[in-house]
């Protein structure tokens, strides 16, 4: 996976109303943390980088920055948006030696039809992500997985992915990703989202 450069400028002001007129001006503040290192506080277009995540689709899609003449290659650690606007408010990137090996969250799909679906049952995520370590140029952007042959009560483990070259699980293997459940099971899980998105709809009319 190659490094996207995007253009970013030192920032000198840290205070909120500095921020406050960067966000004014069409930039967002973002801080670049470095291990052993002082962080480097920057601003940076969100747009570009919007656009940048969209056409990757990889939330794990390496960042290259040039600020005094240096590189720094990136992975987003944190973005923060407004919770109504969505709008992007702050980024944070941590820096990655493009020879060391990193843990991260890959995203999961499926693909297929589960043979347990025949029988009514109905595929469930258990995990959308696997926590695997490799070094940021071998990252894969995503795992796809086949369920055609997954029966009703079956799971597909973190174990059971095929790992590219280079890259290994950093989590147990026995963790479950994917099931398939029975129509019982797939009655109760639609219940208890129906429950839980009521109680989430009282208590916001609640906080009015």
């Amino acid at each position: 996976m190659d490094a996207k450069t995007v253009q970013a400028e030192i920032r000198e002001d840290l205070g909120k109303g500095a921020a406050r007129k960067i966000r004014a001006a069409g930039r967002v503040p973002a801080v670049i943390y470095r291990a052993g290192e002082e962080a480097a506080h920057c601003t940076v277009d969100p747009n570009e980088l919007q656009l940048m995540f969209r056409r990757s689709g990889n939330p794990n899609q390496l960042v290259s920055f040039e600020i005094n003449g240096q590189t720094h290659t990136c992975l987003v650690k944190n973005a923060q948006k407004h919770p109504v606007s969505r709008e992007l408010l702050h980024i944070d990137f941590y820096e990655v030696n493009v020879n060391e090996e990193v843990a991260v969250e890959v995203l999961v799909r499926i693909e297929g039809k589960a043979a347990g679906e025949t029988f009514g049952g109905r595929v469930a995520f258990l995990r959308r992500t696997l926590r695997i370590a490799a070094k940021p140029g071998d990252i894969p952007e995503k795992f796809v997985i086949n369920v055609d042959d997954l029966q009703v009560g079956q799971f597909v483990r973190a174990g059971d992915v095929d790992l590219p070259k280079g890259v290994s699980l950093a989590i147990d293997a026995g963790t479950n990703l994917v099931t398939c459940m029975g129509k019982k099971s797939a009655a109760r899980e639609a219940e208890a989202e129906a429950e839980a998105e009521a109680g989430e709809e009282a208590s916001e009319e609640a906080a009015e």
